[in-house]
């Protein structure tokens, strides 16, 4: 009898066996679900809690409001206060600018029984914060904004990674990253041609060559 070869390619599967595609897909779908990072669920913050938040605005940041129990005069970009999660609360209603376009950062949590994520989360600013944070994520591990992150990103970002973060973040941290950068070329710190470039395209080509001969205020921190 002559010897025959299986062909392996077309085998099929004797008798009555199916593969039961159906049961992988769920155990894929389980796995999948398990492996994606779970989201913290909201914690309802007490609005008397204190935290601590911190300029980021280059000169003066004077805030007041008459439904605060603060007023918020701080000097040069760096400087603190404390106020409450329910001023922070007030800001938000009124003003939503100043916090989601960061002239102050929210750095620090009073209370032992909040952490910063809490609040952040609380007030809805979690994804905002993630995005300033991924400005400096290289050089600032500690998860906590600072007022050097955007210097730092200006500074230390190569103009291709420059240029990506550029185009995808939001408006009004994009105006704080060009003010940032005037301040920076104006006090001789920054002179990235590249970058330059990138930055005056969303203002105007001129935006440099005007720095250049208005006069640096002397009081100018950043």
């Amino acid at each position: 009898m002559e010897n025959q070869k299986r062909n392996y390619n077309n085998s099929k599967p004797k008798g009555n066996f199916r593969p039961n595609n159906n049961q992988n897909r769920q155990k894929q779908d389980r796995l999948a679900k398990t492996e994606q990072p779970q989201r913290r669920r909201r914690v309802a913050v007490d609005r008397n809690t204190e935290v601590v938040i911190v300029s980021n605005t280059i000169g003066r940041f004077y805030y007041s409001n008459p439904r605060m129990t603060t007023i918020i005069d701080l000097n040069k970009i760096g400087d603190e206060e404390y106020i409450t999660v329910g001023d922070l609360r007030t800001i938000l209603n009124s003003s939503r600018k100043i916090i989601e376009g960061f002239q102050i950062l929210i750095t620090e949590v009073v209370d032992s029984e909040y952490t910063l994520e809490d609040v952040l989360l609380f007030l809805g600013l979690d994804r905002k914060y993630e995005e300033y944070f991924s400005l400096n994520k290289k050089f600032n591990q500690s998860g906590v904004a600072t007022a050097g992150d955007i210097k730092e990103f200006i500074t230390n970002t190569s103009a291709s990674a420059f240029e990506k973060v550029m185009q995808n973040i939001d408006p009004k941290l994009r105006a704080r990253i060009i003010e940032a950068s005037v301040a920076l070329f104006k006090l001789k710190e920054f002179g990235d041609y590249n970058k330059m470039q990138i930055i005056e395209s969303y203002v105007n080509d001129e935006l440099f060559d005007d720095a250049k001969v208005t006069e640096i205020d002397n009081e100018i921190y950043i």
